[in-house]
């Protein structure tokens, strides 16, 4: 894995990118140095254009709405197999009120529309559930059912590391760890 330096963008705003080597206080400090290759991308000569204002994806959308969207249908063609599916709408509508949750008022499949909370919530309590749903496995369905948790608990691991408002190179490896062991157990779910 290549260790890519962290960046401020904030400093690089302060500094003139047409007189980098002109300014006095600067001028032992290079783009080079600095790891920056100045040249024409899309944002090349937009004046007050710096990178940390520009749109970052939102969780809704990028990992709610894409990812979890996707998962929850593999979860219920999962639940289906073995006749979990009811289990798991059980166990959704009996979630107790906890300062912060929404509770559910409705099984998971009989709700049409996702807002915000209710999403954020399913990302909450999805691997507890899915937990419940699938527990006391027949000796043939141990192993699909410690898979399928493995790898919802890996997204559910990113979901929560993706939360943080700032990262480091630490926490940016474990978000590559969760995905990679979610990439390696998703086959469980690959017929759905």
């Amino acid at each position: 894995m290549k260790v890519y330096p962290v960046r401020d963008y904030a400093i690089y705003h302060h500094y003139d990118y047409e007189n980098w080597i002109g300014e006095t206080d600067h001028a032992n400090i290079t783009p080079e140095s600095l790891s920056i290759r100045l040249g024409q991308n899309v944002f090349y000569g937009l004046n007050r254009v710096s990178p940390s204002y520009l749109y970052k994806p939102d969780m809704l959308h990028t990992v709610y709405l894409g990812l979890f969207k996707h998962i929850m249908d593999w979860i219920q063609g999962f639940l289906k197999k073995p006749g979990r599916l009811e289990a798991f709408d059980e166990v959704w509508k009996a979630l107790p009120p906890y300062p912060g949750f929404l509770v559910p008022k409705k099984a998971y499949r009989e709700v049409k529309q996702w807002q915000w909370k209710e999403m954020r919530n399913l990302g909450r309590c999805v691997l507890g559930v899915l937990a419940v749903a699938l527990r006391q496995p027949g000796s043939a369905q141990r192993i699909p059912f410690l898979r399928a948790l493995g790898s919802i608990r890996a997204v559910v691991d990113f979901n929560i590391m993706a939360q943080y408002r700032s990262h480091t190179a630490e926490t940016i490896t474990y978000m590559e760890d969760y995905l990679d062991t979610f990439h390696r157990m998703k086959d469980i779910f690959l017929e759905f």
